[in-house]
């Protein structure tokens, strides 16, 4: 019963946030989300005003110069956006800006972006769009420049510290279980013995 309770009070909660919800508090459409592709390119989009913009790129390695595209549409009709000026920069956990060469192509709405060498580490993205006499910013966090190395070993790392608990887990179990059955076998063996005995 009180756990009926929780999960409807949580449901009635949840709706209440959604109904509640009005201009100038963030919806979720508007969010900034970053995706990665089986082939390692890296997606990041954001709804700014009336206009939607992606950023695609591969991995970022360190000290190594990276090409990148900019498409930038309206948000309603998916066309691409005409007189817009687009400014990226990354900024360090220092705190230190790099600009980002952006370059127009012939296509509307398209872009190539030339990120700089950077040192390894992990970057705050923004994109500073202008538009209409207005500039709106996304910001990305978490933009990881790292060799592809590093990162497998990181994830070999954390795997072989799972397989190894496991591991360990299955053995004291196994030990458990054998010394439950040597305890329970002398323990039989006394009992035949004290019924022979009498």
């Amino acid at each position: 019963m009180a756990g009926w309770l929780v999960v409807n009070s949580l449901l009635i909660l949840g709706s209440n946030f959604q109904i509640f919800a009005h201009g100038g508090e963030d919806h979720g459409d508007s969010q900034p989300k970053t995706a990665v592709s089986d082939k390692g390119t890296v997606s990041h989009t954001s709804r700014i005003g009336e206009l939607e913009l992606m950023i695609k790129h591969p991995a970022i390695e360190p000290d190594t110069a990276t090409l990148a595209r900019l498409f930038i549409t309206r948000y309603s009709t998916n066309e691409a956006a005409d007189k817009v000026t687009a400014v990226i920069e990354f900024e360090s956990p220092s705190g230190a800006v790099t600009q980002v060469g952006v370059e127009k192509v012939d296509a509307a709405g398209s872009y190539i972006l030339k990120i700089p060498a950077l040192p390894d580490g992990s970057y705050t993205m923004r994109a500073k769009i202008t538009y209409g006499g207005e500039t709106d910013t996304a910001t990305f966090s978490g933009v990881t420049v790292s060799h592809p190395a590093a990162e497998a070993a990181t994830g070999m790392t954390w795997l072989r510290s799972i397989l190894m608990v496991l591991v360990a887990t299955v053995v004291l179990a196994l030990f458990a279980g054998l010394a439950y059955f040597v305890w329970r076998s002398a323990d039989e063996g006394e009992i035949r013995n004290d019924t022979v005995s009498a």
